[in-house]
């Protein structure tokens, strides 16, 4: 085998590659920038304020959006594509239907060789057109790979977190796969009319076998990736994947040795990309306090799980809004580890800051915290702490209903615990709801008192930088209310402190529940927000209401809540028209997609900022 670089196919490849991260750099070097631009306004608001002595300035009117990006903003409508995706912004719709466009073009024309003498275009044989077409997806594929990093500089770069690059990681691999089929169809063809014998089409000789074979593990990742599969099989999904892609990538490099060049330095990142995701869930400590039944399962309602844990790599990581990955497994025999490759997302409801040392958490002597993995004793070296959190993260949850975690002590304490540092933790919760098979056993496990090893691998998701606008308004439905919840206890705590760069002064939140039973689980956190608001040093207006769809007949407000509605659905558009700031409000979802794709159009039409919760793993 010989690497054919002066090929036409193989000049294609290399040059749409070029062109394409050619235009990422230049996007992130603009992403760059416009970090400046906001941190700029955000110094000159800060002037503003120290030079004026009052919160007036607070609400002074700095947009953080583009002016151009105003302009564009009715191309962020939500549709839903029929057997496709129930949610995607028009403006994706676009940039996909262009990224074909410069596909074809590429296919059609490359390599781009001006000649004085060209008045008309001649299609190239199909013995170059179909391996041009081929060298296009293997560049496609490449993306692909960097697209379905957890951690990667593309992130780092370009501002695109993993939930928002899992669409286009998909998107790309399908048209690449579309790519590959004419290829594909054609050295078929080929290679039955040089025998005429039915074998030969598949496998004629080495370079038509590995083909085949790799075009075979192709097939495989595009069949087991259909959402119905992921979201009912996830195993399944999530080993056919990695032997998809394994036979695809080697087999592929036999037969084309070029595929060397494209696929080794995004296979080298990929790998990179699961040793770190290794380390922080298997090495960085992670210890589990307790998992217990927030909410009872009901004839109304699934039923909410509690999970406490105490993250060393939160303090000094996690944003508002953002989630980890959680892998469980039953204790007890071994093979039932094998659990741990099954990862699922899941959206820190809470966290609380304060100093290490989980025996101090404990409200009483029959708990199911692990009060042996770290001594709540400020003498002890700080090192050894460490190490003992380290030895101990492994260990498992013991499950006990009598445990009883003072989360009340938890939140208070962290509210006046100094900003985080290297030797500072955080304990984090996690809220879940009994919705598919995972969901469902984590609740009957909690009911059993069975005993779970747990691993977390994050946190992830963006930076919701809520606090450049003077609104914010959380819009919620059911067990999507634990990222607002994160975002509003943020808020409330910033301007409680008086921290001059929140200009955020009103937060709305409209929650829509099944079953009243639901809101017991949170409420302790929002008699908190309402303490801390009462008080604040820089005021801050609360506006919260919840809606009650299954019960039709209830009468009064539930507690810390100014408004009830039971028996129906919030109208979103009379929500958003009661906000009494129209000019600068963030707006953040959480929910079903039809309940989603409601509210990021409502926000779309008034030209607001907006982001919404969802994970389409």
């Amino acid at each position: 085998m010989e690497l054919r670089t002066s090929t036409t196919f193989h000049i294609a490849g290399y040059s749409y590659a070029f062109f394409w991260w050619g235009l990422f750099t230049l996007y992130c070097l603009g992403h760059q920038f416009n970090r400046w631009r906001i941190y700029l306004h955000r110094r000159q608001q800060l002037k503003l304020q120290q030079k004026s002595g009052s919160q007036s300035a607070s609400k002074a009117t700095f947009d953080p959006i583009l002016p151009w990006e105003r302009w564009l903003r009715p191309l962020d409508r939500v549709v839903a594509i029929p057997y496709v995706t129930e949610m995607i912004a028009i403006k994706h719709i676009i940039g996909v239907f262009l990224f074909i466009c410069i596909n074809l073009i590429w296919i059609f024309f490359a390599p781009f060789k001006w000649n004085d003498a060209f008045t008309t275009y001649k299609l190239e044989s199909i013995g170059l057109f179909d391996r041009r077409a081929a060298f296009i997806g293997m560049v496609n594929w490449c993306f692909v790979f960097m697209l379905a990093s957890r951690n990667s500089l593309l992130s780092s770069m370009s501002g695109f977190t993993f939930e928002q690059m899992i669409p286009y990681h998909r998107w790309l691999a399908r048209i690449g796969l579309l790519e590959f089929i004419p290829h594909f169809v054609w050295r078929m063809m080929h290679g039955y009319e040089k025998t005429y014998i039915v074998a030969d089409t598949l496998f004629y000789d080495l370079e038509q076998t590995s083909g085949t074979i790799c075009m075979l593990g192709f097939l495989l990742l595009f069949v087991t990736s259909f959402g119905y599969i992921r979201r009912h099989f996830f195993e399944f999904f999530y080993y056919a994947h990695i032997i998809g892609i394994i036979v695809a990538i080697i087999f592929a490099c036999i037969h084309e040795v070029m595929c060397f060049v494209y696929f080794m330095p995004v296979v080298i990142l990929w790998v990179a990309d699961r040793a770190w995701r290794s380390y922080q869930s298997w090495y960085i400590p992670v210890t589990p306090i307790q998992i217990n039944p927030a909410v009872s399962k009901t004839e109304k309602q699934e039923g909410i799980v509690r999970v406490l844990f105490d993250h060393s790599r939160l303090a000094s990581h996690y944003h508002p809004g953002q989630y980890v990955f959680v892998a469980m497994a039953k204790k007890g025999k071994a093979w039932c580890k094998w659990q741990f490759a099954n990862w699922h997302p899941m959206t820190i409801s809470e966290v609380f800051r304060g100093s290490r040392g989980v025996s101090s958490y404990i409200n009483s002597s029959n708990s199911s915290v692990i009060n042996e993995t770290i001594i709540a004793d400020e003498k002890k070296n700080p090192t050894t702490n460490i190490e003992n959190a380290k030895q101990n993260s492994d260990k498992t949850v013991d499950i006990s209903d009598t445990a009883s975690i003072d989360t009340a002590q938890l939140r208070r304490r962290g509210a006046t615990a100094p900003a985080a540092s290297s030797s500072s933790n955080m304990v984090a919760s996690l809220h879940i709801k009994a919705l598919g098979g995972f969901t469902r056993d984590l609740l009957d496990h909690a009911d059993q008192n069975q005993a779970l090893h747990f691993k977390v691998d994050g946190p992830y998701g963006p930076r919701l930088e809520y606090q450049d606008y003077n609104v914010l308004s959380c819009f919620a439905a059911g067990i999507g209310i634990t990222p607002a919840l994160t975002l509003i206890k943020d808020c409330v705590e910033r301007r409680s402190a008086g921290i001059a760069s929140v200009m955020t002064h009103h937060v709305q939140l409209v929650w829509v529940v099944r079953s009243s039973d639901e809101v017991k689980a949170f409420a302790e956190q929002i008699d908190y927000w309402r303490e801390r608001a009462s008080v604040a040093i820089s005021p801050l207006t609360l506006d919260l209401s919840v809606y009650v769809t299954r019960e039709p007949l209830g009468e009064e407000n539930l507690a810390g809540f100014d408004k009830t509605v039971y028996g129906k659905r919030p109208k979103i558009d009379e929500c958003m028209n009661n906000i009494p700031e129209q000019k600068s409000v963030f707006v953040h979802t959480c929910g079903s997609d039809q309940f989603m794709t409601t509210v990021v159009n409502q926000a779309v039409e008034r030209k607001w900022d907006y982001h919404h919760e969802t994970f389409e793993f």
